[in-house]
Parts: structure tokens; C-alpha cells; sequence
């Protein structure tokens, strides 16, 4: 189960690097910066952790479920947002402002964040909480502004930098909205059954896997498709 969270939380932070590559260098330090702030807002309860409660928190199915659930909302809401105001731009008609929100990172950032923190709490023993905290904080915050700019590398024009945020974000929905499925199967063995099952976990893995990777071919297809009819040579009149 911790492998099925550990998963999603990641992929939520590839999304959320993808979608930050849209918006400018110094915004996107604001923005990182205020979700590393759980962090300190939180160093109590999350100096009370130990190994075993992190484990208790990655075993547990309800947890999953609640993070799907949360990104399914979000994703949602956001790429409904997002396509009304990419139309607006690509219009040239006038942008409502709020709807910017829609590039705004996974709510599951903080998330990742706070379990990193509270894992090298319990790891490192030989610093203290509030040099760990910082340490933390910034190495996530550095962390992620070189992923988004190396993702901003890799896609240099704002076309393939959208491309690559709406097929990231329908991977990261198709992973929240089928994984809790896949892993009831897991959860519940039946009578007399172990409930640890690698050869099956791999398989359920490698269904999501091909579910997202036939997806996102197909959105690229599509994608391709389109631009190949907005490229098309109208031929003047005489």
C-alpha cells in the first residue's frame, strides 16, 4: 500500500512542475515557497511522528482513497477552468484573472512535503528538528524550481508546454480514479489468502501504467490531429 501513495504523490508533483513551467520564474518561487509552509506550520505534530506511524499512515487504504479523491476534485475543477481560459487567450477575447488558479500546483504537494519531513526526523537523528525542518523546507523548494526548469527546457514553446501539463494531468486522473479500485482487489484477498502479493502488485502497477501510457498516446494523437488541421494551407483566392 505505502508503494500505491508513494506513486500518487508523485505524480502529483510531476504534474504540479508541469503546470508551473506556464507561469513566470518568480511566481513560481512564491508559489513553492507557500507550499513547503505546512511545514513549519505543523513541526508539532510532525516531531510526534515516528516509524511506525508513518507506516501506519502509508498501509492504510483510507488514506489512499482520501488523496484520490482530493486529486480527482482538484484535477477536475482545473482542467475545466484551465481549457475556459486557454479558449479566452486563444480568442483574444478578455482573461478573467481567476482563472489563473487553474495552474496552481496539487494540493498534494504539502502532503509530500510534510511525510518527507517527518521520514528524515525519524532518519537523521543526529540533527536536530528545526535544522531538519529548514533543511527540508529549502531542499524541497530548490528541488522543485530545477524541475521546473528543466522541464521548461525540455519544452520550449508554450504549445508543447500546455501539451505536456494536459497529458500529465489526465495520466494523474486516470492514476486517482483507478488505483483505488485496483488496490481493493489487492485489500481484500478472501479467507485463507496472504494479503501480500508482489507478482500481483506488479500487475496491477503495470495495468495503470498501460492505461495512463494508452491514454496520453491517444491524447498526443489527438493533439497531433488537430494541429495538422490548423497548419493546413488555405489556398488565396483568384
Amino acid at each position: 500500500m505505502g508503494g500505491f501513495i508513494l506513486l500518487i504523490l508523485f505524480a502529483a508533483w510531476l504534474q504540479s512542475m508541469l503546470k508551473l513551467t506556464l507561469l513566470p520564474r518568480w511566481i513560481r518561487w512564491i508559489i513553492l515557497a507557500a507550499a513547503m509552509l505546512p511545514v513549519f506550520f505543523f513541526k508539532d505534530r510532525l516531531a510526534s511522528c515516528n516509524l511506525q506511524m508513518i507506516e501506519e499512515f502509508l498501509s492504510n487504504g483510507d488514506n489512499l482513497r482520501d488523496l484520490c479523491a482530493l486529486v480527482v476534485i482538484q484535477e477536475l475543477l482545473a482542467l475545466v477552468i484551465g481549457l475556459s481560459l486557454l479558449k479566452e487567450r486563444e480568442l483574444g477575447i478578455r482573461v478573467h484573472k481567476w482563472k489563473y488558479l487553474a495552474l496552481l500546483p496539487s494540493l498534494l504537494l504539502p502532503v509530500g512535503a510534510m511525510y518527507a519531513e517527518a521520514l528524515a526526523f525519524n532518519t537523521l537523528l543526529r540533527y536536530s528538528f528545526t535544522q531538519i525542518m529548514w533543511g527540508v523546507g529549502v531542499l524541497l523548494v530548490l528541488f522543485s524550481a530545477g524541475g521546473c526548469e528543466l522541464f521548461a527546457c525540455l519544452r520550449r514553446t508554450m504549445l508543447d508546454k500546455i501539451s505536456a501539463t494536459m497529458t500529465a494531468t489526465w495520466m494523474l486522473l486516470l492514476l486517482a480514479v483507478f488505483m483505488p479500485s485496483a488496490v481493493e482487489g489487492r485489500l481484500s484477498p478472501g479467507d485463507g489468502l496472504p494479503t501480500e502479493d508482489w507478482p500481483r502488485n506488479l500487475a496491477i502497477l503495470g495495468i495503470l501504467a498501460l492505461l495512463t501510457a494508452l491514454s496520453a498516446v491517444g491524447f498526443q494523437l489527438y493533439r497531433n490531429y488537430k494541429e495538422k488541421k490548423r497548419k493546413c494551407v488555405i489556398l488565396p483566392r483568384f
